[in-house]
Parts: structure tokens; sequence; C-alpha cells
């Protein structure tokens, strides 16, 4: 039966040029797909170190799938806790530089976890304002005060800070980086103010995980401010190549989310075949560096090709490049042009962006190859001129 509300609203999307709808692809070989029958290359996937389909990685998933089955059969605290999951949990936890991890069936579920555990109504949230939607749904689940600073700007965010009451318990939260526009926290900054207003810091590291840092361990792995973060959330799904979620902190405070996190103690377990992944892609995060030479290699390769007009920044430092186009028809003209020419990078409209804040998002990884990169360079370069920034 039609519901009215419904269907105008569903219009309503359409008629604003932010309706959306699902595409199926086939894998063909590395970012290749079929689409409709068609060969396509994307420049869209998170899977930065291309693991996801790395035959090491598909070795230990076959031998896992013999050894767990398909599922974990119950939450972790009834029976779907197995061997796998604390071998991937201390991985994580080493990795991070924390004392302990907590594994999640998903990133979102992890930040949705760990903030509506650590926050009551009394409490203070103070986070920056593209910070990762499950962050902003977790803090709004958590009946705590939310106050948003403007992107990056820390001087916005002590003045919240310095107006709270002394003594109040107060939690601030950023993303490591920022998902849509591939620029990072200023964490030594965020550290500062943590350590003079007495507040909790968690950091959603999930893009950040397996590709910044020196050894690729994280958003603040350069600085040192390890021992300062109280929790880094992450997810498996991105640099990993999987599937699940994470919490890294003390010791303590991973117990107080297996006694307190409502997503970790009532949803079933993550199956353990996808843990024996996981814990294989970090071990080759950690062993062998080569997929985040390749990775920046063609990072280089692509903002060397790409036209000035087109970067968002003077310096790109992320595999996310914003190719801001402004309005939400301008984004789905670009992206359909490139479609066209064999290439999927999908727009990004409201309310994933700001309004007028349409973009297309390139993500890079390490499976693309310089004369894949250099074209795609080429199509966006032409696509210039139709630009109507709003």
């Amino acid at each position: 039966m039609t519901q009215p509300f419904i269907e105008s609203e569903l219009q309503d999307l359409q008629d604003k040029d932010l309706y959306r709808t699902l595409r199926s692809l086939e894998p063909v070989s590395g970012n290749r797909y079929l689409l409709n029958g068609r060969e396509i290359l994307l420049f869209c996937n998170n899977d930065y170190l291309g693991l996801s389909r790395h035959p090491r990685m598909i070795e230990v998933s076959k031998k896992a799938l013999d050894q767990y089955g398909t599922g974990a059969g119950a939450a972790r605290l009834i029976s779907g806790s197995s061997d796998v999951h604390e071998k991937l949990e201390q991985a994580i936890a080493s990795f991070k530089e924390k004392e302990s991890a907590l594994v999640f069936s998903a990133g979102y579920v992890a930040n949705l976890g760990v903030v509506t555990a650590l926050a009551r109504e009394t409490d203070l949230i103070v986070l920056d304002k593209l910070c990762h939607a499950s962050v902003i749904d977790a803090s709004r689940l958590s009946g705590a005060e939310i106050r948003v600073y403007p992107h990056r700007n820390y001087e916005k965010c002590e003045e919240i800070l310095g107006k709270s009451e002394s003594g109040r318990k107060k939690i601030l939260v950023t993303d490591g980086v920022f998902s849509m526009d591939g620029d990072s926290a200023d964490l030594a900054e965020l550290v500062r103010m943590k350590l003079k207003y007495d507040c909790m810091l968690v950091v959603d590291d999930a893009h950040a995980t397996g590709v910044s840092g020196k050894k690729g361990r994280g958003s603040y792995e350069d600085a040192g401010l390890a021992e300062h973060i109280d929790v880094v959330t992450g997810t498996l799904s991105k640099a990993a190549g999987c599937l699940g979620g994470f919490a890294a902190a003390s010791k303590q405070i991973i117990e107080y989310l297996v006694n307190k996190s409502r997503p970790f103690i009532f949803a079933t377990a993550l199956p353990p075949v996808l843990c024996r992944a996981a814990l294989e892609a970090f071990t080759m995060m950690k062993e062998d560096d080569s997929f985040r030479t390749e990775l920046f290699r063609n990072l280089e390769i692509f903002t060397a090709k790409l036209k000035p007009e087109l970067k968002p920044a003077e310096r790109i430092t992320f595999p996310i490049i914003p190719i801001i186009l402004g309005s939400e028809k301008a984004a789905l003209q670009a992206a359909a042009d490139l479609l066209l020419q064999g290439y999927l990078v999908p727009a990004i409209r409201y309310p994933t962006v700001g309004r007028g804040k349409a973009r297309l998002r390139v993500t890079l990884n390490a499976l693309h190859k310089p004369k894949e990169i250099e074209a795609f360079a080429g199509a966006l370069n032409r696509l210039n001129p139709q630009i109507e920034k709003e």
C-alpha cells in the first residue's frame, strides 16, 4: 500500500537532485568492475591498501571458514567470543599503541558503542562540525549536551570548553582524518585543550588507520600523542580490507565498554572468519610498508596531473581528494560524464556534505596503475569548464 508521505518525500528528493539509487557491481580485477555489463574503473572506494582481494587475505579466510564456519552464533558475552577475536584485539591494541582493544561489528557501531557508553545526560560532548555521521548520531543518542565547533576552528572549541562548568564531564570527539575532505584534525591542539580543561578525548581514526603516520598506525603516530588520547575508534572495512570496527584504549576503559556498551553487549559477535582476515591485514600492514608506498606514489602522480583549480588545497596529504562543484546538479552531471568515460565516482550531496558543497569525492588506492591515474586526471581536467560553484 502506497504511503502518501513517503511518495511525497521521495518526489521532493528527486526534485532537489538528492535522490539516491543502488548500483550492483561485479568484480573483474583490481579496481575494475562490471556495471550493467560494461567494464568501469573505480576511483571511489576506501580499500586504500588493496588488501580486500589480496591472495594472502583470501587464503587465510578460506582456512578460517573451514575452521569456524560462517557466523559467530551469539554475542561475545554468551558464546560468540573466540580465540581469534582475542588475537585480533591484541594486534589492534599493539598497532594503535594502546593497552587493550575491543572489536565491534562495524566502525559505525564502534562509535555508537563508545560514545553512548561514556556520555550521560549531564555531560558535555564537544565535536567538530565535520565529524562522521556515526559520531553525530552516537552523541545525540547519548542524551548529553552537544556543542559543535566550526571545522578545525579550535579557538571556538576552546571558547566552548572555557564556558563549561568546572567539574562537569567533558568529552572531546573528532575524526583523525575527515571522510569527505581528506584533511586532518590538529590533535596536538586538541590534546592541549584536553589537558587544560580536563576532558576525555575520543578520536575516530577510521580513515587514518593503516594509512597515516610514519608506520601507518594512524593520525596521531608521528606526533607521539597516543598516551593522551583516551579512546581511538576505527573500522576494519577500509585499509584492513574487511568488515568490523574497534575501540582501542586503556584496559580499564575496555573493561568498562564490555560491561556498559549496549551495541557490544546485545549484538552477535563479528564472525571469526572476518576477524582472522583482519588479523592478517594488521600483520601485513606491520610487516610490509610497500602497500602504503604504492598508495602515496599514486597520490603524488594524481596531484601532479590534476589542474590547480580543481585541487582543494595547495598540498594534498591524504588519498581522499574532494572536487567541490557546488550544486547537486553540477555534481550529478560531472559524475554522469565520467561514467560515460568508464570512471565511477558518484556525486556526494547533501546531507552527506553541506548545502552548496556537492562534490566528487575521489579516493585512490595502492592498486591503481599510473596510466589509469593519468587518464582519469585528464578526464577530470576536461570537466573543468562545466563546474558551476555556488
